[in-house]
């Protein structure tokens, strides 16, 4: 409820903000003619609060010298938001600023979509977010686009039914995946079938959408680091035969089906909240979840450890990056505006309202909940340190997710040949990343 009502408010804050008026009526402080620069973002109630805070020290900096700047936001839901970007571009469309999810910037700068930064952020600006965010921000070895957020993942717990099983978590390394690991024998501990009909009324496992950034770890840790299964792709971008499928890979993926029909410590459905409506022992997700266990499920109780793995413990990094149109009618005042969204002051708007972990390093170590070793986002940083990757290196990233998604929903739904399926994909995946042939040696 605590959620529900904060969106309302946030909608009635958005209406000002995010029709595009200035906060002071219009008037420019600066003495200047009002310009208007153009955001297109998904569609997020706690970014909307952020982003009112954001702009309104944005017109107060170095003496308000950019007070005449209106900012006005186009939001958009997450499917209509990429074809968005790119009509904006083609159609040359007022559009200044464009958020853009970390894996698609090498996508937007190879179709020159979004705007080459790297001289107008120095070396030393560059240290103000964790490498995993420069890199994810960057094609070719050149910068594009500084983030907005960070994220990793962990497994969180219901400490009661950890308990219940008698399983020891006092050692917060990840559990060992396959049919011999501790993983398993975890996981069959914490499933519930009180009636014995076959069908668990507690599974140990949550499940979650069928995207790459979960599900994409499957089969990365199954190879040794730098091994073609942990990378997944070639470092041409475009190679997946031999890397998506490789027999690691297929051997992970069929693990991860037996978990639900095998196994049954696994659903195969989505269920909101799993875990905090008791459908579920334990959830694999972002820190966000704090801020949903906060809000909405006060009393529950939940721990965390590292998340589970083959033999290559990892996790996927990346978020939402601010990248400048090359069609930007207003270049150095987009400019000004994502240096501040993205430095240390804009970025606590974000930790403010969103409770998501911040790419700023300078935020993230002056974060009580980051700091303290007692908690569990302690826990997240040391492992976005020792594990975290960047999701897939390849500008065919949305086609391959997308790709990924319908493989990751027919191995759920118990196809059979899990091998084929595998191969099939990798075929697919590779065909439709050919367009892109040569992106990295431009």
């Amino acid at each position: 409820m605590k959620r529900l009502l904060l969106c309302m408010v946030v909608l009635l804050l958005a209406a000002g903000l995010f029709a595009g008026g200035q906060p002071d009526g219009g008037s420019s402080g600066s003495g200047q003619k009002p310009v208007t620069i153009r955001v297109i973002k998904i569609d997020d109630p706690l970014e909307a609060m952020a982003f009112r805070d954001i702009v309104n020290e944005f017109h107060q900096i170095e003496n308000g010298k950019y007070a005449h700047v209106n900012v006005e936001f186009d939001i958009k839901p997450f499917a209509e938001l990429f074809p968005s970007i790119t009509k904006a571009v083609a159609t040359k469309a007022d559009i200044d600023i464009a958020m853009v999810d970390g894996p698609n910037v090498r996508h937007f700068a190879f179709n020159n979509v979004i705007r080459d930064l790297t001289e107008y952020f120095s070396p030393e600006e560059l240290k103000t977010w964790a490498p995993q965010s420069v890199e994810e921000g960057s094609y070719a070895g050149r910068f594009y686009g500084p983030p907005l957020a960070q994220s990793a993942q962990l497994l969180w717990y219901n400490v009661d039914m950890m308990n219940e099983a008698g399983i020891d978590v006092s050692n917060t390394a990840g559990w060992k995946l396959g049919p011999n690991g501790e993983a398993l024998r975890n996981f069959q501990k914490l499933t519930v079938d009180r009636n014995g009909d076959g069908t668990p009324e507690v599974f140990a496992l949550n499940t979650d959408g069928p995207w790459d950034y979960f599900y994409g770890l499957t089969n990365r840790s199954a190879g040794r680091k730098g091994s073609n299964t942990y990378k997944a792709v070639a470092d041409d971008g475009i190679t997946f035969v031999g890397y998506f499928d490789t027999p690691e890979a297929i051997a992970a993926f069929q693990f991860q089906q037996d978990l639900v029909y095998k196994y049954k410590v696994k659903s195969a459905q989505t269920i909101t909240n799993q875990m905090f409506t008791g459908l579920s022992a334990t959830h694999f997700y972002q820190d966000m979840i704090i801020g949903t266990q906060k809000d909405m499920f006060p009393d529950f109780k939940m721990g965390a450890i590292e998340p589970t793995y083959w033999e290559t413990p990892i996790c996927h990094t990346g978020s939402w990056h601010y990248g400048i149109l090359t069609t930007s009618p207003h270049f150095e005042e987009a400019l000004a505006f994502v240096k501040f969204a993205a430095s240390d002051a804009g970025a606590k708007y974000i930790w403010k309202y969103k409770n998501q972990f911040p790419a700023n390093v300078n935020l993230y170590n002056s974060i009580d909940e980051f700091v303290d070793p007692a908690s569990p986002r302690h826990l997240m940083v040391e492992y976005f340190q020792k594990a975290g990757v960047m999701r897939i290196a390849t500008p065919a990233y949305t086609e391959y997710n997308t790709l990924f998604t319908e493989f990751w929903q027919s191995l759920m739904a118990g196809e059979r040949d899990v091998p084929a399926l595998t191969r099939k994909y990798a075929a697919e995946m590779q065909k439709a990343a050919q367009p892109y042939k040569g992106w990295n040696s431009r």
